[in-house]
């Protein structure tokens, strides 16, 4: 992450989605579907782990950078699969981010995991996110060392996931691994890739684009779906609207280039629901234009606290949205603790050493004592954010007020982060209008 002086506010009002419901070849509506959604796996194969890497120094210099629950990612998965296998849903929609770093034994050891769900008749769809194509950083671990190890090539993901959206897709973008399915007559699911892999040169490229041409391919098939009455939702990585009030601005990268413009024109095409991932958020915000209204629905990763994964049921009247959270995995953790006990601990000291870092190290540079005050009250903003549904308290907020007394573009900042647009993050009931 990032932190910027400059703050764009935003405001949002709640407002009922007005776009199509699905109907069957006779015209009849849908029974319910159940559509689970799983973002930011970053799946780290045990394979990637040799010689207690997990303690190695380069292993936790990589954590220490971007912290999350890597060394138990395999396990965690394992959890997230058992719990899909008893949710039964029809639908698991993932939007990037499978893999650690596109570590190729990592793709693959994924794609005979989902085979576990298909074999279910569960229909899995996939895109990439910008850790899984052409990733120069996937790294082999051996004790304190890392060494390269082969990444995959966008023609060698939609390879390997063909089973997962490639291969049924009824149009494949010709400059992307974008792809329209149809898991149900009258109902498209727009799967849409904005990663910019192919500009990653010593790092994999955060930020994230849709391509005009994509754009171009996308709105077309959206005119036929509207024409045909069908149903249209999409998945993809990055964000298509801020999630707090100038988020774009505060940590670059994590909302798709140009999203105002794109998100009207997606609106205007009748797209107005997404889902997405990327910041690790269970949050879910909005944007309406007149009549309009488009809902980004971010799903956070089970690599970070609290381990949330979406639950989504769809009729012909309404989408109800849940989350669901993995409380349980099967592996020993220090300590004996819980797995939320765990993670949350691990988190804290994760962030309370970043952030103590980035307001020590230039372009802030605040002095002593400084940054060990104002790390928690980034660290509690964040994680209150990921959890979804934040809500300040008193004594919270007074600490923040007098931050921002002293530091007052840091306070802007922290009141940004704490302060949730509508709607609701974890449950929400969206009713469709009829067509």
């Amino acid at each position: 992450m990032s932190l910027i002086i400059f703050i764009a506010f935003s405001c949002s009002k709640d407002y009922p989605w007005n776009g199509y419901y699905p109907t069957n070849k006779d015209g009849h509506s849908f029974h319910t579907i159940k559509i689970a959604v799983v973002s930011d796996i970053h799946y780290t194969d045990p394979s990637l782990l040799k010689n207690k890497a997990a303690q190695g120094a380069a292993f936790q210099a990589y954590v220490a950078a971007d912290p999350k629950l890597l060394e138990y990612s395999a396990a965690i998965f394992r959890n997230v699969m058992s719990q899909l296998k008893s949710e039964k849903p029809d639908i698991l929609l993932i939007p990037g981010d499978l893999t650690k770093d596109g570590e190729k034994v990592g793709h693959q050891a994924m794609a005979m995991l989902l085979n576990q769900l298909t074999g279910m008749h569960i229909q899995v769809f996939v895109v990439p996110g910008n850790h899984d194509v052409n990733n120069p950083e996937a790294k082999t671990y051996d004790g304190d060392n890392a060494y390269p190890t082969p990444s995959v090539s966008a023609s060698e993901f939609s390879s390997i996931y063909l089973a997962y959206g490639y291969r049924n897709a009824i149009s494949r973008d010709a400059n992307s691994l974008s792809y329209v399915c149809q898991p149900f007559p009258g109902l498209w699911i727009f799967g849409i890739d904005d990663c910019e892999y192919y500009n990653n040169v010593e790092k994999a490229t955060t930020p994230g684009k849709i391509k005009p041409e994509t754009m171009q391919w996308a709105l077309s098939w959206m005119a036929k779906a509207r024409a045909q009455h069908i149903m249209a939702f999409a998945f993809m990585h990055h964000g298509m609207l801020e999630h707090y009030s100038g988020q774009n601005q505060i940590d670059p990268g994590y909302v798709t280039d140009n999203y105002e413009t794109v998100s009207a024109e997606f609106m205007n095409a009748g797209l107005n629901i997404w889902f997405t991932g990327h910041y690790h958020a269970n949050d879910i915000t909005q944007r309406v234009i007149g009549n309009q209204v488009l809902y980004d629905i971010e799903t956070g990763s089970p690599v970070m606290p609290p381990s949330p994964y979406r639950i989504v049921t769809l009729n012909n009247k309404s989408l109800d949205i849940t989350t669901n959270y993995i409380t349980t995995i099967s592996a020993s953790l220090p300590g004996g603790q819980s797995f939320p006990a765990y993670s949350n601990a691990w988190m804290s000291n994760q962030f309370d050493n970043y952030f103590s870092y980035v307001l020590s190290n230039p372009p802030y540079s605040l002095p002593d004592p400084l940054p060990s005050i104002g790390a928690p009250l980034f660290r509690k903003a964040f994680m209150a954010h990921f959890a979804g549904d934040e809500r300040i308290t008193p004594d919270e907020q007074a600490k923040d007020d007098a931050f921002a007394q002293i530091v007052p573009p840091l306070g802007f900042v922290l009141n940004s982060v704490w302060t949730d647009l509508p709607p609701a993050d974890n449950q929400l009931h969206i009713k469709l209008a009829t067509p």
